[in-house]
């Protein structure tokens, strides 16, 4: 006579896996993402009377973002920042 108790631990060690495999991945996933290194950098914009950003001379308006992520850039060409890394390198620091 078959047990049921052996198809239930079977069920419970493929859903024990299959747990262990999304954290697994999860995990990978996270500690691959790339992760700036902390750096100061200052960022400059001209706005009208409402705060809206003026466009540059070439007519185009850079958000607060794009603005920071360009003098982040210039930082890291000039030697005075890192570059962004993988997460796992920080967590050996």
């Amino acid at each position: 006579m078959i047990s049921h108790r052996a198809g239930w631990s079977r069920q419970l060690l493929v859903i024990a896996c299959t747990v262990v495999a999304l954290a697994t991945a999860s995990l990978g996933w996270y500690a691959a993402q790339s992760v700036r290194p902390d750096c100061v950098v200052a960022i400059s914009k001209v706005a009208d009377g409402n705060g809206r950003n003026l466009p540059d001379v070439y007519g185009r308006v850079w958000s607060d973002k794009e603005l920071a992520d360009r003098a982040y850039q210039q930082a890291v060409d000039s030697g005075r920042c890192d570059p962004p890394r993988a997460r796992w390198k920080q967590w050996l620091d």
